[in-house]
């Protein structure tokens, strides 16, 4: 399995209420070689699919998955 789609499978894992925030470095890194360029894309993508708010920081992204 690829490197997004491992992204995609763990953010899919999200419960109610979680919060996850990841660097955004380690993000990008985690992508394809191919999405490293998108990165940004890739990870509203996931967030509007997994109905969770992306807060971009300037080093940082927070995932908020709203409680029920």
């Amino acid at each position: 399995m690829m490197p997004t789609a491992d992204l995609h499978e763990e953010f899919e894992k999200m419960v109610r209420g979680e919060i996850i925030i990841m660097s955004r470095e380690e993000f990008r890194h985690r992508c394809d070689d191919d999405d490293k360029i998108i990165y940004l894309n890739i990870a509203r993508k996931i967030a509007k699919r997994n109905r969770c708010e992306l807060v971009i920081h300037e080093e940082t992204l927070e995932f908020i998955c709203p409680p029920p």
